[in-house]
């Protein structure tokens, strides 16, 4: 029996059909479906009965990146995630999850168990015989290269690392990538931080925020991660959030209904980074912009920049494309390999342009994707978390 549908009518009908959303959407190809403007006017002929829900309705909503980029051009402020999270509870609720779908999620929540921790801890010892990034194949039929399981996954968790002159402390939210394959990341953005007087405590047991499976419409799942989220963090004493990765820092400051501060850490760089000592060689660099960096979490752009350019000597060159989309979006690239090889070959040659050394960036995402990007598609440049790259050239 179909289960009431609960999408918000009055969100959806804010949307005038202007049509802006398709200069921005990375799924767009042609169809009207393939936008926010169309995904929107299914879903509101759903709720109607004018349409029944089928597979090829579901086609069209699976296509969304959930990047958010129409809301941050809707002149009309329509808030697309919120009616899409209700339009995927309700196509998960009908038509089931999807076999990728339902083993990525499951994948997260079993990463931060205390199995999953003890595999991913093996898994890292063995793997330091493989090259940084391993040609994996995917089920969808495509390949990626996808990076292996750090040498010491988890090995910053449940440390508090003080600064020596503390002036506040920051609970570091380090998220499921970080952890098990970018423990280095982790660790230059505590070095960072210590050195602007911060002490950085990392929880002992946070899973994963829950964002990718809020974004699939699977709320139910959400808020158990967000529940055990909430009082493992309540355990500690803090200032401010403070993250490496955008899609956390979103859904920790939109979804867990708590009044904290949640910064990005290039924002505490940009605005207290004179005080650091950073030292570059006249290196080239350009950077990609995380679309969650700045529809989820509300960061200016310019705030990474000017991080950045606190670094002596470095030589910034913008790209023209920096602030669209890389492609990955989770589950999305491995769910629609097509349209994101597409996204991502333009994002890779559009970065050729620049001439740049380095390709920075603040997701975690973002650096695999580009990475299996400039493999593929032949790029010179290194691809960098922007906290590796400035804590390599701190003094």
């Amino acid at each position: 029996m179909e289960k009431e549908i609960l999408i918000p009518l009055d969100l959806a009908q804010k949307c005038v059909k202007c049509g802006l959303c398709k200069s921005v959407c990375p799924s767009y190809h042609g169809e009207e479906g393939s936008f926010a403007r169309g995904r929107l006017a299914l879903a509101e002929m759903v709720v109607k009965g004018e349409l029944p829900l089928t597979s090829e309705v579901a086609k069209q909503w699976n296509e969304c990146a959930m990047c958010r980029r129409c809301e941050w051009v809707c002149p009309n402020d329509v808030q697309y995630k919120e009616i899409f999270i209700k339009v995927r509870n309700l196509q998960k609720q009908n038509l089931g999850e999807d076999i990728v779908s339902k083993a990525g999620l499951k994948a997260l929540e079993f990463m931060q168990s205390k199995a999953g921790r003890t595999a991913l801890k093996l898994a890292g010892k063995i793997s330091k015989v493989l090259p940084s990034e391993v040609k994996v194949p995917l089920p969808t039929g495509s390949v990626k290269f996808m990076p292996k399981p750090d040498g010491k996954p988890f090995s910053i968790r449940g440390k508090t690392f003080k600064a020596k002159n503390e002036k506040a402390k920051l609970l570091f939210f380090t998220g499921c990538m970080i952890d098990v394959f970018y423990t280095k990341t982790g660790e230059s953005v505590i070095k960072l931080m210590n050195s602007l007087g911060y002490t950085v405590i990392v929880p002992e047991d946070i899973k994963c925020c829950g964002a990718p499976h809020l974004y699939h419409g699977n709320v139910e799942a959400f808020e158990k991660l967000k529940d055990h989220n909430l009082k493992e963090m309540e355990r500690y004493d803090f200032d401010a959030i403070v993250v490496a990765c955008p899609t956390c820092g979103g859904a920790l400051s939109e979804d867990y209904s708590k009044d904290w501060e949640v910064l990005d850490f290039a924002q505490i760089i940009n605005r207290e980074g004179d005080k650091l000592k950073l030292v570059g060689k006249g290196e080239k660099v350009s950077f990609h912009v995380p679309c969650h960096s700045y529809t989820a979490m509300r960061v200016n752009p310019s705030e990474f920049y000017g991080a950045i350019e606190k670094v002596d000597g470095v030589d910034l060159k913008k790209a023209s494309k920096a602030q669209s989309c890389c492609g990955f979006a989770g589950l999305w690239s491995i769910k629609n390999p097509k349209l994101s090889q597409k996204v991502q070959k333009e994002k890779i040659e559009d970065f050729k342009e620049t001439e740049a050394e380095y390709v920075l960036t603040t997701c975690p995402g973002c650096v695999l994707q580009l990475r299996d990007g400039a493999k593929k598609f032949k790029a010179n440049f290194e691809v960098k978390h922007l906290a590796d790259f400035l804590a390599e050239r701190l003094e």
